[in-house]
């Protein structure tokens, strides 16, 4: 995951391996939508899915 530091929105992304369609399609629009870093916090699923990378992507990040 590549961050804008000055826009805190996520600008690049890059994944492999099995099952990360969703993931990709997830990025795309993040990027695209240049949606912040804040606001990604409420777009992770709350329940166990491969989606979670988001999160952990996110912690370690740091808010």
């Amino acid at each position: 995951m590549v961050v804008d530091e000055d826009r805190k929105v996520v600008v690049g992304f890059t994944l492999a391996g099995p099952d990360v369609a969703e993931l990709i399609h997830a990025a795309t629009i993040a990027i695209v939508g240049e949606v912040p870093l804040d606001r990604l916090w409420h777009a992770v699923p709350a329940y166990p899915t491969v989606s979670e990378v988001w999160l952990r992507l996110l912690e370690t990040y740091g808010r």
